[in-house]
């Protein structure tokens, strides 16, 4: 899952630096800050107990992202570390890291929706958050939110907590249940 999310993170990266006047050059070091920056934020809002917040990124789409305080912070510590360890100017640097964040974060929580194999919340958050993700997202599965029973926190368990329980029951309780009342249907 590591490997899967850095090459993403290098294509996309590639991808902006292409568009921009950055030197073709830096995209490894570019990705790289850019994955330790991610990976920074996402185990500093881990320790504060804002696992919420992490979860809640991948269900924003990328406009909405740019205000968020996390992804502000995330993107203040790839623009520090651009300018400091890779040597691109400020305003370049600011440009790159307030496109390259969200446009991975809104891609990864895009393939975690989408269900494609290799890409759930939890593998990406623990691929993301390092060594501490992964106890605080089995303590989430101890909370009551896998919801479906497979073992798992991922976006099917958002999708059954909102449909009563599970996707085969969407239709007796939860948001669907209560839709289906107000519509006449059982």
């Amino acid at each position: 899952m590591v490997d899967q999310i850095k090459n993403v993170i290098e294509q996309l990266a590639s991808q902006e630096i292409a568009k921009s006047s950055v030197d073709n050059n830096l995209t490894s070091q570019i990705a790289q800050e850019t994955g330790n920056s991610l990976m920074n934020g996402f185990t500093s809002a881990f320790q504060q107990g804002n696992m919420g917040d992490v979860m809640s990124l991948f269900n924003q789409d990328k406009n909405s992202l740019v205000s968020n305080p996390l992804v502000q912070q995330i993107i203040s510590g790839l623009t520090n570390n651009l300018g400091a360890k890779v040597g691109i100017d400020s305003a370049q640097a600011s440009s790159l890291a307030s496109t390259i964040i969200p446009l991975v974060i809104s891609f990864l929580g895009s393939k975690a929706k989408s269900g494609e194999a290799g890409f759930n919340i939890t593998d990406i958050v623990s691929g993301l958050g390092g060594s501490n993700s992964g106890s605080m997202l089995d303590a989430l599965g101890g909370l009551g939110l896998d919801k479906n029973g497979d073992g798992k926190v991922d976006f099917q368990d958002a999708l059954a907590a909102l449909t009563g329980g599970s996707a085969s029951n969407a239709k007796q309780g939860g948001l669907g249940g209560l839709l289906g009342g107000l519509f006449g249907k059982k």
